[in-house]
């Protein structure tokens, strides 16, 4: 099973903690159970940026120059970590002007995907709604004839809410929508049960998508 991983930036400046935590629960379980991360990682705004993979015996280095901004009393102060992380925020023209649009980093992954063999899983980690709606549903609904299964990660440091993500909650909701898709959320990436939970599910929705999705 290849694995793609996306994460979403909103405003391209600062790294979200939930957002962070996220796209490491979908590389680690990536490399528990499917091929690790093998198809491809990438940030996004309006434009998708390509990020190096992490190699499974250096996961904790690519952690910290990938998603970590430094100490929380730090970046108060607005010291920030020096890292590849902070080096690619720091050109943030590469993200491409205007608001936060999640279709061209799922084409980029469609198109990334189209020539490796078997089937593919891409965990899209989101901390706010985009702004594509129309472009979004259009792209889902050209990509359900590629075997690709999409894991939509709200996430959320709120007991309060659920992060809302917009029209990625609309899908289901209307005749011709595609169903290879699962939308998980949480407000937190602390908890061993909640982790486990989700990797249960989407390990289970994945199971039935594959058994039905035949490649050829």
């Amino acid at each position: 099973m290849n694995v793609s991983i996306a994460m979403g930036i909103p405003g391209g400046e600062h790294l979200d903690v939930m957002a962070a935590g996220g796209v490491r629960f979908a590389v680690e379980m990536s490399q528990r159970y499917f091929d690790g991360p093998n198809a491809g990682i990438w940030f996004f705004v309006r434009k998708p940026v390509r990020i190096p993979e992490p190699k499974p015996e250096q996961l904790a280095e690519w952690v910290d120059d990938w998603l970590s901004e430094g100490d929380a009393v730090d970046a108060y102060r607005g010291e920030w970590k020096s890292n590849a992380l902070r080096r690619l925020l720091r050109k943030g023209k590469q993200f491409g002007p205007g608001g936060f649009r999640i279709s061209p980093v799922l084409e980029e992954i469609i198109d990334s995907t189209a020539n490796l063999p078997g089937h593919t899983v891409a965990f899209v980690v989101l901390t706010s709604s985009p702004d594509d709606g129309a472009e979004f549903i259009a792209t889902m609904k050209a990509a359900a004839k590629h075997p690709v299964f999409w894991v939509f990660l709200g996430a959320e440091a709120s007991h309060e809410r659920v992060v809302p993500l917009g029209v990625v909650d609309t899908l289901g909701e209307r005749p011709g929508d595609p169903e290879n898709y699962l939308v998980l959320k949480t407000g937190t990436w602390t908890s061993e049960l909640v982790r486990w939970n989700m990797s249960r599910r989407i390990r289970k929705a994945v199971g039935r998508w594959q058994r039905a999705t035949p490649v050829g």
